[in-house]
């Protein structure tokens, strides 16, 4: 792996995307700089390697740390991952089942679900994303690495921790709660990922916006919160660049120099 003059950790969602979920032309230009420059780019997000393969094939970035941080690739290749226990998962998708709550289901690469209820059909229009295939077995034989509970009831968001408190649970979206294991985070993720390029002096930075991305911010030497971040995220960064909507990444990026 070659010497690195810096890593750049982006979330996705209300970050690096637009509002459309794509990808502006400013941004593409940035992250071609960022490469001339020896600096790595590596996307760090709450949904699976599968799922955004499109958006990493577009903006040419092929290392990230996903599922917030429970699994991670360099350069298309595994380098760690952590699945949830078999005990632990079957009596989520029970409880899960007895209350109304559609789990999504990620391995590193594909997601299936539990059933579907109105707010993963909200959850999903509002990513702009297909359903997915309802499969109530495959976890049985597939790692599970993340789950996404769709429920719009914010009481389950404290009836869920105490219920289950080997997870951690994020709510970036109004519909639905990341569920991934106790510990784990943006923040482990990226450990594993500096560990496996190896490089012990190379400055970091990670750009982010919600809560899911405080974790980040912790993660790297220096944090670039979105104007649009929430406040815990703003207050854990080391700069708060403008809205993703207005160059946000852009003037991230020039802020520290990397472009």
């Amino acid at each position: 792996m070659q010497n690195y003059q810096g890593i750049v950790f982006f979330d996705l969602d209300n970050t690096l995307l637009n509002e459309q979920h794509g990808v502006d032309d400013e941004v593409l230009s940035a992250i071609d700089t960022l490469k001339r420059n020896q600096i790595l780019p590596v996307i760090a997000t709450g949904r699976s390697a599968g799922i955004v393969s499109d958006v990493l094939q577009i903006i040419h970035i092929n290392s990230i740390v996903a599922l917030n941080g429970q699994y991670v690739a360099l350069n298309g290749q595994q380098v760690y991952s952590k699945s949830v226990p078999m005990p632990l998962l079957k009596r989520f998708i029970t409880y899960s089942d007895e209350h109304d709550i559609a789990l999504s289901l990620y391995d590193a690469y594909d997601e299936w679900a539990t059933g579907v209820n109105p707010a993963m059909e909200k959850g999903y229009s509002f990513l702009n994303m297909p359903l997915p295939t309802i499969d109530r077995n495959r976890y049985e034989t597939d790692p599970v690495y993340m789950m996404l509970a769709s429920t719009q009831n914010k009481a389950d968001d404290t009836i869920l921790k105490t219920k289950f408190p080997e997870f951690d649970f994020y709510r970036n979206i109004e519909f639905a709660l990341d569920v991934v294991l106790k510990g784990v985070s943006k923040q482990t993720g990226i450990i594993q990922a500096l560990k496996a390029i190896g490089q012990t002096n190379v400055p970091t930075f990670g750009f982010g916006d919600g809560p899911n991305d405080v974790s980040l911010m912790k993660a790297v030497d220096h944090g670039v919160a979105m104007g649009n971040g929430i406040p815990e995220t703003k207050a854990a960064a080391e700069f708060v660049s403008s809205d993703f909507r207005e160059h946000g990444v852009v003037n991230g990026l020039k802020h520290f120099g990397l472009i």
